[in-house]
């Protein structure tokens, strides 16, 4: 409701200031939609269905005057037998949406996805009102209501694909038969005929040659593509199509350390899970189309991610959501949605037949891998369905997992634990807050800070490890390098522990504008975390790890690819001057989906003669060809005590091509956490937040979202640092006199 309002201008932008507080009067009004629509004669039909796919709230349908029913199930779709009332021409279609009492709360709407009224993890937005699908469906003589594809491995170069067809028959003497076919790119590669004389119909069919399905990084992501047809003779009585990946995923419980790990295999090859968990891309879902989804889950994909964890506290997506999942090669970990506590009787029962809905609605996507008992992370105590035997009934060998399974190799599993958050970029910032409000302590900024002591987190953490910065924009950007920096960390030492199934951080999105832990800002702009995500979680990557009792810094070469690695790990240590303290170099080769540690440097001595605030060692992976593939930076003190010195920037910049430019950085000394930005205006950067090294070239390219000319992106083009955030003003304005001098 709250969007079909904002979309006819008759609320406020509830994402810009308070507003949001102002529109909770739109749940305690009744709400009716109506709707007339043309019918054909549907007199010659078996039965005619009217179904929802999504109501949301206490809702009372009704048709051409007749009350149809209620549904106060938000995941459970609703269908009413209309045949007896849907007339040839016009009809009227009413649905009406009850007032929600206080006494209701979150349960009354059909239960809301937002956290709880603290906005632990998104702001709450209750609402109500149709948010999914509405048809009117008509079958004659039969009608297929579920069909499960379910794969078998046993056999080499051979996928057997057994469909089991659940079907309703209204003509008993009509002789129908099924026809089942597998096509890939076009193509029908195989088919199976069977009669339809009863109510479940099991056929098999022989996949040859297989073509797997592989999460991003590992491979392909081919799909093929299963229609089931009901014929009578040539006519086709119904039409089922499914899109399928053929993927063998499976995990198993393992014990390390004296507690319980999974370990993951896709196609037989080890799987390292990447990624982060997926909250609802905004407070009113029905808004989303596939044009969100596909931005935020390229997003996922370009950063090397391999995984999306679906919220529990959040709702069961689209199926545009899977379907991209399915195109880009995401895993997707679905955990079951919670309910608040304290709901209606029955509640326990409605959860268990909505969670079966949905297990059929997903089992078909390759990129579905494993279900999760889910958390009741919105902070509600809310409960969870029985979700082993439900999976087991309708999708049995799907792995499924306790409420706890992500803790030995996810971060941030709930809100609780989520890592320091961070503030979009200053442009979007001003979206939101008015110039009066330009301070992370005003009461409007905290009312777009998540979780709601966001505001000091931060500042803790800045005083931990960094300098205060200096403005308000400068704590904007300070925040976003923190926030990455923090959750490396915390994937370096899940790597070098004990040997983890993954790493998932809280989280990849946002619902609406604000400081957040996501590494997108609401409407998909990267963050910080997200472009130091990218690096971390490439396939071949390289770290650091500084043991301060040994005076040695461990070198880890990872590959988390299917074939072996050959190359080379280079290291330098410099100075804040830029002068090279020591420097070597080491061959490497990592097994596939395996990490070695090629060398150890000892720094001892270095740091004895120069001191820790004075040192970096710089640290890099190149291939057989001498090809930079990645690169990582060691310090060995807090941020806030190196003794930097200004970076002393050059940037040459240049036409790429007709849609972006090339800016080349160089510095004199090390330049820490650079980042790139247009004044006024989005871009896209192939990278950014970056360190460089001193007379080491560092080329970034910029796509602008509009066409520019040379001349006018050097003037709209701005290059900050960490040093920058948080130097003086007075200082800088002294710089740039003596420049002009």
């Amino acid at each position: 409701m709250h969007a079909d309002l904002l979309s006819a201008l008759e609320i406020e932008n509830p994402f810009v200031g308070k507003n949001l507080a102002g529109v909770e009067w739109v749940t305690s009004a009744e709400w009716i939609y109506e709707k007339v629509f043309v019918s054909e004669d549907f007199s010659g039909f078996d039965r005619v269905v009217l179904r929802f796919d999504g109501l949301q709230g206490v809702a009372t349908v009704s048709l051409n005057g007749t009350r149809l029913g209620e549904s106060t199930s938000l995941f459970e779709g609703a269908e009413y037998d209309v045949k007896a009332l849907v007339k040839p021409g016009k009809n009227l279609l009413h649905v009406t949406f009850a007032p929600v009492t206080s006494s209701e709360g979150g349960s009354g709407t059909g239960r809301r996805y937002a956290a709880s009224s603290g906005g632990v993890t998104q702001p709450r937005a209750d609402t109500v009102g149709i948010w999914r699908g509405v048809a009117v469906m008509a079958f004659s003589c039969v009608r297929v209501n579920d069909v499960q594809l379910r794969q078998d491995f046993s056999v080499s170069g051979i996928v057997g694909l057994d469909v089991d067809v659940v079907a309703e028959r209204y003509d008993p003497a009509l002789h129908l038969e099924i026809l089942v076919r597998v096509c890939y790119r076009g193509n029908i590669l195989h088919e199976a005929r069977d009669i339809l004389n009863k109510d479940l119909t099991s056929l098999r069919l022989n996949i040859k040659n297989p073509q797997f399905w592989w999460p991003a990084g590992l491979g392909d992501q081919p799909l093929y593509e299963v229609t089931v047809d009901v014929l009578a003779g040539r006519t086709c009585h119904e039409h089922v199509s499914r899109r399928i990946g053929l993927c063998r995923f499976t995990s198993e419980s393992v014990t390390c350390g004296g507690r319980v790990q999974q370990r993951f295999q896709v196609n037989g090859h080890p799987l390292f899970l990447k990624g982060a968990s997926w909250v609802p891309a905004d407070v009113y879902a029905g808004r989303l189309t596939r044009v969100e989804y596909a931005r935020l889950i390229k997003a996922a994909a370009v950063a090397n991610m391999n995984c999306l964890r679906v919220w529990g506290g959040g709702l069961y997506e689209s199926d545009a959501f899977y379907d991209l999942c399915d195109e880009y090669g995401i895993c997707v970990w679905q955990d079951a949605v919670s309910a608040p506590e304290g709901g209606k009787a029955g509640a326990a029962k409605a959860l268990e037949r909505e969670l079966g809905e949905q297990v059929r609605r997903l089992r078909h996507h390759p990129c579905v891998v494993l279900w999760c008992a889910g958390a009741s992370a919105d902070g509600s105590g809310g409960t969870v369905p029985p979700i082993e035997s439900v999976v087991a009934a309708f999708d049995a060998g799907k792995p499924c997992l306790p409420p706890t399974a992500h803790e030995p190799f996810s971060l941030g599993g709930t809100p609780d634990a989520c890592a320091v958050p961070s503030y979009p970029e200053p442009r979007v910032v001003a979206g939101y807050l008015g110039e009066s409000e330009r301070n992370i302590s005003h009461s409007t900024s905290l009312y777009h800070t998540i979780p709601e002591d966001g505001a000091r987190r931060i500042y803790e953490a800045f005083l931990d490890q960094f300098l205060l910065p200096s403005g308000f924009d400068n704590t904007l950007w300070l925040s976003q390098v923190q926030q990455g920096l923090a959750v490396r960390r915390q994937l370096v030492e899940t790597r070098v522990g004990a040997a983890a199934a993954g790493f998932v951080f809280w989280r990849l999105n946002d619902s609406w504008p604000g400081c957040s832990p996501a590494s997108l800002d609401f409407e998909g702009r990267w963050k910080a975390l997200h472009f130091m995500a990218r690096r971390f979680f490439a396939p071949l990557s390289v770290c650091g790890v500084y043991r301060r009792e040994a005076g040695t810094v461990d070198l880890l070469a990872i590959n988390d690819g299917v074939k072996p690695f050959k190359g080379e790990v280079q290291w330098r240590m410099t100075q804040m001057d830029g002068s090279v303290v020591l420097e070597g170099a080491k061959k490497v080769a990592v097994a596939s989906a395996a990490q070695e540690r090629p060398a150890v440097v000892k720094v001892a001595d270095a740091l004895k003669k120069c001191g820790a605030a004075t040192l970096l060692l710089w640290v890099y992976l190149l291939d057989e060809q001498g090809n930079q593939l990645s690169w990582d930076l060691v310090p060995f003190c807090a941020w806030r005590e190196l003794e930097s010195q200004p970076p002393r920037m050059r940037a040459e910049i240049r036409n790429w091509d007709d849609n972006s430019f090339a800016v080349t950085l160089t510095c004199h000394h090390p330049a820490l956490w650079v980042w790139i930005s247009l004044e006024g205006m989005d871009a896209r950067y192939d990278d950014n937040f970056f360190c460089i090294e001193p007379e080491k070239p560092f080329r970034v390219r910029v796509t602008p979202a509009s066409r520019l000319k040379l001349d006018q992106f050097r003037q709209l083009i701005r290059i900050g640092s960490l040093r920058d955030t948080w130097q003086e003003k007075r200082n800088l304005m002294q710089m740039m006199a003596a420049a002009k001098k």
